[in-house]
């Protein structure tokens, strides 16, 4: 693929990818159904989740700068088969917000003319509702087909296309920021705020309890997904090594001040029982009396939403792509157009399968779906970190050839270790741990990781589940073990030796860093409606049939 994103092209890449959906459309929904103005924390909590993730990203996406992001950083730390459970299921994610952005930016536009395409729809080409949509979303169809049509053009000219965009978004926020008066004590407010949304209405600012705040963290997880996007690309970034993490803390710091601020003016500005999910701040300013302001966000929300349908449908052919490549799925995929340098034929298959989508399903089933596999991948990556910290690898031998060759020219994949062999190569052992280190020394950091991910977790399950036992003696008890057993293997991978040949990025603090986000996404997946658990099966299923019946035999790492 063709090198030639800096760092002010991956940031606008991220920024853009961020504050479109999670602004736009989850706002209203997360605001509304779960945490009312304590959707302010649900924001921090998931941009602190999205901050440790991002740490593990641009560590791999400095050491592998090759297309894939989650995927291929799985596949050479765990090896093929988890790595297409990630992808597969990454790539749904990502495909999903198309059709879900496409789908609210339809609505939005379609309240500024009163609603005229939804009633025309509803009476002349009627659905059952539901899961199903109640009518066939033909705009949000076309536009898929613009954007796809955008996005196989070039990543050069889609980076162009995001920053103008993006930079409309931003003028917008500052727009929304300035009518309101955060701190407030008059009952009416000074301009549109009004401190009792928070205080006094029915249910405060927990309406759906503490619970309901962290319950509203794990879907808007999904509103931090920029950070995966700059790791989708970093093959075509011009100094990875500097830019990528650069992009990465960048885009996430302005991404939480803006969520914030501009949740913080909704839940303000009215009541959260009163918030339009289908078009959450046009609807306020309008029942505030600003008619002019609700067209002028809406402006803003266009250009964000399609920023957002730009990202996501840049990441999902690379995914598809890097798959293609290492012969998981169908050899076509992995297809560049020679003038545009980007995977052409996976580009318009993932246009085709958005589109279907947006016509068929509601906007609601689409949401729920939209941050289980990202918190999938992200607890995967963080695990891989650690992993690849304290065992023999030949990683930084990858980034290194890498290094070396020209722009544009193809680079060579390290064989993964398979699921079942354990590298034990003595050049390999002799980059990471001494010559006299024995074989199972490599393997006990490895369990010692899991052992401590595996009480983690359970301590996470009893205090979501069990909290009404919190006050017995028995219960505690546990818990306290637990805990005890969970940080002690987790020190214990501390006394081995850490890879020292590795000349790129590194995350902070390894391995308390990965592991609290590993925990962190944990506990938002538990957090999630069990429906989304149920689709996840589905498509699972789906995705295991494809691997078995025809990944599996044609894989060049098996071959």
């Amino acid at each position: 693929l063709n090198r030639c994103l800096g760092l002010s092209d991956l940031t606008f890449l991220s920024i853009g990818g961020m504050i479109g959906s999670g602004l736009y459309v989850l706002t209203g929904t997360v605001a509304h159904n779960f945490a009312g103005g304590s959707i302010v924390l649900s924001y921090l909590f998931a941009a602190i989740a999205s901050a440790l993730s991002a740490f593990c990203y641009a560590e791999f996406a400095a050491r592998i700068p090759v297309t894939g992001s989650a995927y291929q950083f799985t596949y050479l730390s765990v090896g093929e088969f988890w790595a297409f459970v990630i992808g597969w299921n990454v790539l749904l994610e990502h495909a999903v917000s198309v059709s879900a952005v496409a789908k609210s930016l339809s609505g939005y536009f379609d309240s500024l003319i009163g609603f005229k395409m939804k009633e025309y729809l509803v009476v002349h080409t009627p659905m059952p509702g539901g899961i199903l949509a109640s009518y066939p979303d033909f705009f949000a169809a076309g536009i898929v087909i613009i954007v796809t049509i955008i996005v196989a053009t070039g990543v050069k000219f889609t980076s162009r296309f995001t920053t103008i965009l993006a930079a409309v978004n931003l003028a917008i926020l500052v727009l929304i920021f300035s009518k309101f008066k955060f701190v407030t004590l008059n009952c009416t407010g000074m301009y549109l705020a009004n401190i009792n949304n928070w205080t006094t209405v029915r249910g405060g600012f927990f309406p759906h309890g503490f619970a309901g705040t962290i319950s509203g963290a794990s879907t808007l997880v999904f509103s931090y997904v920029g950070y995966e996007i700059v790791a989708s690309v970093t093959e075509e970034a011009k100094n990875p090594n500097r830019d990528v993490p650069l992009a990465l803390l960048i885009s996430i710091c302005v991404a939480a001040l803006a969520y914030v601020g501009a949740s913080a003016a909704l839940t303000l500005m009215v009541p959260w029982y009163d918030i339009v999910i289908s078009a959450p701040f046009p609807a306020a300013y309008a029942q505030r009396g600003w008619n002019w302001a609700k067209y002028v966000v809406s402006i803003g929300a266009l250009a964000a939403m399609s920023t957002s349908i730009v990202t996501a449908l840049v990441v999902v052919p690379r995914y598809v792509y890097a798959m293609a490549s290492d012969g998981l799925i169908m050899p076509w995929f992995n297809t560049v157009n020679k003038t545009t340098g980007t995977p052409v034929i996976a580009t318009v298959t993932t246009g085709i399968f958005c589109i279907v989508m947006a016509l068929v399903f509601s906007l609601h089933s689409l949401v729920e779906f939209i941050s289980i596999g990202q918190l999938l991948a992200c607890s995967f990556v963080s695990f891989c970190v650690i992993k690849l910290r304290y065992e023999p690898n030949d990683v930084s031998q990858l980034a290194e050839e890498a290094a070396t060759h020209d722009n544009g020219t193809e680079l060579q994949k390290v064989r993964p270790p398979s699921d079942t062999t354990i590298p034990n190569s003595t050049s390999m052992a002799d980059s990471v741990v001494s010559p006299t280190d024995s074989l199972n020394d490599h393997l006990l950091p490895f369990y010692s990781l899991l052992l401590a991910t595996l009480f983690g977790s359970v301590v996470s399950i009893m205090l979501l589940v069990g909290i009404s036992h919190i006050k017995e003696a028995w219960f505690i008890l546990l818990l306290v073990v637990f805990i005890f057993l969970s940080l002690f293997f987790l020190f214990f991978i501390c006394m081995f030796t850490q890879d020292q040949t590795i000349k790129t990025y590194k995350v902070p603090f390894v391995p308390i860093i990965p592991f609290a986000s590993i925990m962190v996404n944990i506990i938002l997946m538990l957090k999630l409606q069990k429906l989304t658990w149920l689709r996840l099966a589905i498509w699972m299923a789906i995705g295991l049939i494809i691997y078995f019946g025809y990944g599996y035999r044609h894989s060049k790492s098996r071959k």
